[in-house]
């Protein structure tokens, strides 16, 4: 083992409680934004937080040297990474509005599935049977979480927008194996903004404008605080430890989801989300040790 691969792995309690600090700021961020549609259209909400996430970024993108940090190399490739962002974010605000907080995130458990699909198709990357299996059973999972729902008015739907924020997702973060050869963190999440911004300005041209009073200016702004915290965490998190060790502990997100769902909405999860997420959680974590079991030497 080289240096440098001891002092990414020689702390997995840490990485485990950065992990668990991530999720559980990200899942405060949802629970914030499930307020937020309740209150706002998704464009307002979009072009609001995109802006105060920019305004944030703003000592960040001084101490790594001012514009010049922002310089790249590939600016279609952030456009098109941004708008898989804007669908992926615009579908999840969405389905927030018709689901409870936890069927939403139990949903867009299928993230990583779709990155395991991507990956094999756009970067051919090779899965063997076992993962195949696991895929096949995660999928098998999110069928169980949609379940009844599937065909059901507003709820159908709603599980539908969720689904649909995961492939977009999957596919935005996907892009990023390929950017982050020759891009910046801070300019991929700068791009990532500023496409989200248009986004949110064009669709106010479609939608009845009711900008957000100072209590839901608050609030937005603790959501795009509680974003660029919870990244921060999730990345120092990978610093720490290998990713087998911390990666399994972002599944947390889903009882804290389910927690805050009951807190201030009474929304319980019905037992077929918690038995397809059971699914969908078993297939991610095998996946985890399965790949981390095939790195090690002999």
């Amino acid at each position: 083992m080289t240096p440098s691969d001891q002092g990414r792995s020689n702390r997995p309690l840490a990485g485990i409680a950065w992990m668990v600090g991530g999720m559980f700021m990200l899942s405060v961020m949802d629970t914030l934004s499930k307020h937020a549609v309740e209150h706002l259209s998704t464009p307002v909400l979009v072009a609001v937080r995109s802006t105060l996430v920019l305004l944030l970024v703003i000592p960040w993108v001084a101490r790594a040297g001012g514009v010049a940090a922002l310089r790249t190399r590939r600016p279609l490739a952030h456009v098109a990474r941004g708008s898989l962002s804007v669908c992926s974010l615009f579908a999840f605000f969405e389905s927030l509005r018709l689901l409870p907080l936890a069927t939403v995130v139990a949903i867009c458990f299928a993230a990583p599935l779709f990155m395991t699909l991507m990956s094999v198709a756009l970067l051919r990357e090779h899965v063997g049977w076992r993962r195949w299996a696991a895929l096949l059973a995660g999928f098998a999972g999110v069928s169980v979480i949609i379940g009844p729902e599937a065909l059901d008015g507003e709820l159908g739907r709603g599980a539908w927008l969720a689904l649909t924020a995961a492939l977009f997702y999957a596919a935005s973060t996907t892009t990023v194996r390929w950017l982050a050869a020759t891009e910046s963190d801070l300019s991929m999440i700068v791009s990532q903004n500023l496409c989200m911004l248009a986004a949110g300005l064009v669709g106010l041209a479609f939608v009845p404008w009711a900008g957000p009073d100072a209590r839901m200016g608050l609030v937005i702004l603790a959501s795009a605080a509680l974003l660029l915290l919870g990244q921060r965490m999730t990345f120092r998190a990978l610093r720490l430890a290998p990713v087998g060790a911390v990666a399994p502990f972002h599944y947390t997100e889903l009882l804290w989801a389910a927690l805050f769902g009951w807190l201030f909405w009474r929304e319980w999860p019905a037992a077929h989300v918690w038995w397809g997420a059971a699914l969908v959680v078993g297939a991610g974590v095998y996946s985890i040790w399965h790949e981390r079991r095939s790195a090690r030497p002999g």
